[in-house]
């Protein structure tokens, strides 16, 4: 047992030693005290938060010796020959390895034969969503009615993958991500068994960086204890993984924050010596953005974040956005190093201070208005400036749509003030409603960009830009109808092969 990695050698056996999940593991737990067993279950989630696992405990539930039960006794030989994977009532196939139909068959043939020593056969599929198509064929009719002693357990990482036949037929689980503060607590524990010297810092550190993943959280503590030799500190863990503590991001930050350029470089140079991840800097950076962001939006009194006060809440969204990106394009930088620093000179230039073209142009535009303040007396837009004499000219300045229809059989009552009356033809009265209106008035605010209120009456009118454009249309067609009938060389057609002319099919290119 003490040459197994961590994550091995602390799985839980049982569900009362499984941290979070609990919704999951209360619900098959229930399902076992109830005799309401399903015959296929799928149990999704990101890598390390259990799936394998719960599908193990769950398979030692059904064929525990001392019967079916939430607390399995873990000694039985079924018990001891599931956790050693062993068993050969409980078979579990890696899906990745086993993609062909040819493999699906065989086991789906195996589903058939009564268990040898247990009361279930327990079929535990992994990233099952690595099946090909016609594998999830295949299994489609025995998983749907299997026998009565079958059991499927599928384990996936992608969901979206899986047909949604298959999802159909199973109880589907989705297991979440675990907390830092339950991966601390299982870390703390672990270390206190195995008397390993840690500090809080570490721990927490480690938790962040398992990004909700207990196995990860544990081989990356296996990575420190075999560098340490069994001592955890934050500053051999900031060594070994090249993570950069908060300290320095938040030195780094500062300085940014109040355009000190000189120490914003001895800091870079600081951490280039230190052989940091540039990108796990990024993504620490991109935190106390948020933080400050978030602190400055809703307060709480964090007095970590304090600094934040004296930014303004757009020139944060503005630098979140620009550390972002700038993770973003580490991948394609000639190299970390270079893309980082890039990201850092962005934020720089990005300070109002710093960004000498921004208070050139922001100067400017003061003076200009300062100047049209001075020499021109104000002036108050109503609908009276604006003039709205030429209805036909507004309709075609709007969008397509129902909102445009109503304004096309519309025609101007009069107008006061910012108030516009309209006049729509009895036959469109059913698109006089508040949806439309509203859209119409928008219409005006993005034309004319002055707030105009619309009020509508129904009444027959003539005049309305549809009807004058339909009279257009008919006047074109009748001029393109005439001068058809009286081509001679089209009546010289008709003659010669006795032909006639269908007036339905003739269109003018005049009007659109």
């Amino acid at each position: 047992m003490k040459n197994l990695a961590l994550a091995r050698k602390w799985r839980p056996k049982n569900f009362e030693t499984i941290v979070g999940q609990e919704f999951i593991v209360e619900a098959l737990k229930n399902s076992i005290l109830g005799d309401r067993l399903h015959h296929a279950y799928l149990l999704s989630g990101t890598r390390g938060v259990g799936k394998t696992t719960i599908a193990r405990i769950f398979a030692k539930c059904l064929n525990c010796h001392t019967g079916s039960n939430p607390t399995p006794c873990c000694e039985c030989s079924s018990c001891v020959e599931i956790d050693q994977s062993k068993s050969i009532d409980v078979i579990e196939l890696d899906a990745a390895s086993n993609t062909q139909v040819d493999n699906m068959r065989e086991l789906l043939e195996n589903a058939n034969y009564q268990p040898t020593s247990s009361k279930y056969k327990i079929f535990i599929i992994d990233e099952v969503h690595m099946l090909s198509k016609s594998s999830f064929n295949a299994m489609l009719k025995t998983l749907e009615e299997p026998p009565e002693h079958v059991i499927f357990i599928l384990a996936t990482t992608d969901p979206e993958k899986i047909p949604v036949t298959v999802i159909s037929r199973c109880l589907h689980f989705n297991l979440m991500q675990m907390t830092n503060d339950e991966i601390s607590g299982q870390l703390q524990n672990i270390f206190y068994e195995e008397n390993i010297a840690y500090e809080d810092e570490a721990i927490n550190m480690i938790s962040k960086h398992a990004d909700g993943s207990m196995r990860d959280a544990l081989s990356l503590a296996d990575r420190v204890i075999n560098y340490t030799n069994g001592n955890v500190s934050l500053e051999k863990l900031t060594q070994i993984l090249g993570i950069t503590s908060d300290g320095v991001i938040d030195e780094l930050l500062t300085n940014i924050l109040d355009n000190n350029k000189q120490k914003v470089l001895d800091l870079l140079n600081k951490l280039k010596e230190h052989h940091i991840s540039y990108e796990s800097a990024l993504k620490v950076l991109s935190e106390k953005i948020f933080a400050i962001s978030e602190e400055q939006t809703f307060g709480g009194g964090n007095k970590s974040i304090q600094r934040g006060k004296q930014v303004s809440l757009q020139l944060l969204q503005t630098l979140y956005q620009i550390s972002i990106n700038g993770l973003k394009d580490l991948p394609f930088s000639p190299s970390q190093h270079i893309g980082f620093r890039m990201t850092i000179i962005r934020l720089l230039n990005f300070i109002p201070t710093n960004n000498v073209n921004a208070i050139q142009l922001e100067k400017e535009q003061i003076n200009h208005n300062e100047s049209i303040e001075n020499h021109e007396p104000k002036k108050k837009k109503t609908i009276e400036n604006i003039q709205i004499d030429n209805w036909d000219h507004v309709v075609d300045q709007i969008k397509p749509g129902m909102a445009k229809t109503l304004a096309q059989n519309c025609v101007v009552k009069s107008q006061e003030d910012n108030f516009l009356y309209l006049i729509v033809d009895d036959r469109f009265k059913h698109l006089n409603n508040d949806k439309y209106i509203k859209i119409l008035e928008e219409s005006l605010y993005t034309i004319y960009g002055e707030k105009i209120k619309i009020e509508i009456n129904e009444e027959t009118v003539t005049s309305t830009p549809a009807q004058k454009k339909q009279i257009e249309k008919d006047d074109a067609l009748k001029v393109a109808t005439d001068s058809i009938k009286t081509d001679s060389k089209i009546e010289n057609i008709l003659n010669e092969f006795d032909a006639q002319i269908i007036e339905s099919t003739i269109k003018s290119t005049k009007i659109n």
